[in-house]
């Protein structure tokens, strides 16, 4: 819970004076370029980061770093997007407490687990996660045999009841593409998710009543689900043309392994951002002889020039990785012996 007021100590709600600092950087920004003081109250500056940076902040400043489109809150889940916690990545108590809060437990479990074994866990239950964004308690539960007790109990934490005001006629209507729940907008249904939505017509699976129904928490939705609906959209593909894919090999090295290729799918809205992050380190792709950085097609297509701006800004290690569209990649693996 966030409010106007400095914390003290013991207290759950309030500023502390990191969140003071930051809100005076963005009144200096603001007033130095002739803008409102946007940093002044903090329910102002909340609402505004669930918009693109250019339209509230100087888009001089953000159009040399191609940082214009970034969303820092994401409006759905009203939890940072990926681009706001690479943007704090330099700031390492806002890190921490980000991955603590989010997987910590399960990566002390998985760590009491022989290697092998905790790499098996930890890709079902993140694939059983990406697909069952809704759920019904049994069906965790029936997943939950295949789990140690400790891990399923790890896993229900994942989960939270479902809000009321989500039904529609007290059902929730779920998408027939990715399995998650749906939403009327402009009296239409749409799916929640982002990156279904840009790739799928709007279709309506069934309506579930809310009794025993769950969804994944806003954190998880927002780092597994969410980016995960086209690495298991890939991955399917792979399976269907006859291919053997490994779906988050060794605990997430990568998000796709096949044979000698590494594969990483980003869905950053500010290519300049991405190719940042990978300049810093590559991460898991070091591993491969092949280094594969995957675009979604929903995104290469809205932002002009997307794997040509990556690619032209890799430097170092970086310069070894291949980015390409998740069509292009899909058409160059389903052909290779």
């Amino acid at each position: 819970m966030v409010c106007g007021v400095d914390r003290v100590t013991g207290a759950l709600i309030g500023l502390k004076s990191e969140d003071r600092k930051a809100m005076a950087l963005v009144s200096r920004l603001c007033l130095s370029h002739g803008l409102p003081d946007h940093g002044a109250e903090i329910h102002q500056l909340l609402a505004l980061s669930c918009r693109p940076m250019k339209e509230w902040l100087p888009p001089t400043v953000l159009e040399s770093m191609g940082w214009g489109d970034i969303v820092l809150i994401d409006g759905e889940d009203l939890s940072p997007t990926a681009e706001a916690e690479e943007l704090a990545s330099g700031f390492s108590t806002v890190a921490a407490g980000m991955e603590e809060m989010l997987f910590q437990k399960l990566v002390d479990l998985l760590d009491k687990q022989p290697s092998s074994l905790a790499s098996s866990y930890y890709t079902n239950i993140r694939e059983f996660v990406i697909r069952h964004p809704i759920a019904k308690l049994d069906e965790i539960r029936d997943f939950g045999a295949e789990l140690t007790s400790s891990l399923w109990a790890c896993l229900q934490q994942f989960y939270e009841p479902i809000p009321e005001f989500w039904s529609i006629r007290g059902k929730i209507p779920i998408c027939a593409h990715c399995r998650g729940a749906m939403r009327l907008r402009f009296n239409q249904l749409a799916c929640r998710s982002t990156a279904c939505s840009m790739s799928n017509p709007t279709e309506v699976k069934e309506y579930r009543g809310r009794e025993n129904l769950v969804r994944v928490s806003h954190s998880i939705r927002q780092y597994w689900v969410e980016p995960g609906i086209d690495e298991i959209r890939l991955f399917d593909a792979l399976i269907h043309c006859g291919k053997t894919p490994r779906l988050y090999p060794n605990r997430d090295r990568v998000d796709i392994e096949i044979n000698d290729v590494g594969i990483d799918l980003k869905a950053y809205t500010s290519p300049e951002l991405l190719a940042w992050r990978l300049n810093r380190s590559i991460g898991g792709l070091a591993f491969y002889e092949r280094k594969w950085l995957v675009i979604p097609d929903w995104l290469a297509q809205s932002v002009p020039a997307y794997v040509r701006r990556v690619s032209g800004i890799l430097e170092g290690s970086a310069r070894a990785i291949r980015c390409l569209t998740l069509s292009d990649a899909l058409g160059e693996l389903s052909n290779d012996a």
